[in-house]
């Protein structure tokens, strides 16, 4: 997938529900009340693939947003999902423009202070850089004092402050942040910057759809690939029970496999992660 279409400007793509499953009536009941009158406004990044991003003809595509759809299927109410930038989401969920955000998040302090989160795989972190670059970092001394494209907001920029505080103390990463992954790996591929980082997974699948980055044999603090919640919503466990059922039925690991990453990383168990119970 070549991502010239994905733009972090916002816009709504209405789904029609897919017949996957029939409602399950314990989880349908289980949901708030407002919900069950409104559904579910779903946010969904629309530049991470394979997880979520947009295609060439406008769609909403990736595991993460078929296991959204099989929720929808699932819960029994409507989800109206809505294509948007990184950026926009955490805010959005705060102001109730959202009530879930299907953005792949990784838990940090910060954001369990504010928000809840539904686990729905585990993903490590990667470096890219050109194929004729002579980088070949195996170890996260190797990433010291390069320059780093790196998407603003992202949990891979507090990845990176850590390394700056360990490792790197002496020979620091210099930090180059942007709006949209896309123009991360494009600063890469234009050498103003030496790599990006980012989900191993979103990685690779870059990789592999481009041919013109190479990825480290080295994977970073492998953590939980999220969908975000407000704290405290009860949606939260609605969300983590439904991805259970999906788990007990093997509906989970067929999406897993339909995308080409059954192999490692799934859950054998869904987890709500909150500040009380914050699995960093």
């Amino acid at each position: 997938m070549i991502r010239s279409v994905l733009t972090a400007a916002a816009f709504s793509i209405m789904l029609a529900a897919p017949a996957m499953a029939e409602v399950i009536p314990a989880l349908h009941d289980a949901l708030p009340q407002p919900y069950k009158d409104n559904g579910v406004k779903a946010a969904v990044f629309n530049d991470w693939a394979p997880d979520e991003f947009t295609d060439a003809d406008g769609q909403l595509k990736g595991w993460s947003v078929d296991i959204a759809k099989e929720m929808e299927s699932r819960l029994g109410v409507k989800f109206t999902f809505e294509g948007t930038s990184f950026d926009a989401i955490i805010p959005g969920l705060q102001s109730k423009r959202f009530d879930a955000g299907f953005s792949s998040f990784g838990t940090t302090e910060e954001r369990l202070k504010t928000l809840d989160f539904v686990a729905q795989r585990k993903i490590g972190t990667s470096f890219a850089y050109p194929q004729d670059s002579k980088l070949d970092i195996k170890t996260a001394d190797q990433a010291c004092g390069l320059t780093i494209a790196v998407l603003n907001g992202s949990w891979d920029i507090g990845l990176l402050e850590k390394l700056n505080k360990n490792e790197c103390k002496d020979k620091p990463v210099t930090l180059q942040t942007h709006g949209t992954q896309a123009q991360a790996e494009l600063a890469v591929r234009s050498h103003r910057a030496d790599a990006t980082v980012g989900g191993s997974l979103k990685l690779a699948y870059m990789a592999k759809q481009t041919g013109d980055l190479k990825i480290s044999e080295l994977v970073l603090s492998p953590v939980n690939s999220c969908i975000g919640v407000r704290k405290g919503d009860p949606l939260g466990k609605v969300l983590a029970d439904t991805i259970q059922s999906m788990i007990d039925d093997g509906t989970y690991k067929k999406i897993m496999e339909k995308w080409g990453i059954a192999d490692s990383g799934m859950l054998d168990k869904a987890l709500l992660i909150t500040e009380e119970n914050p699995d960093l």
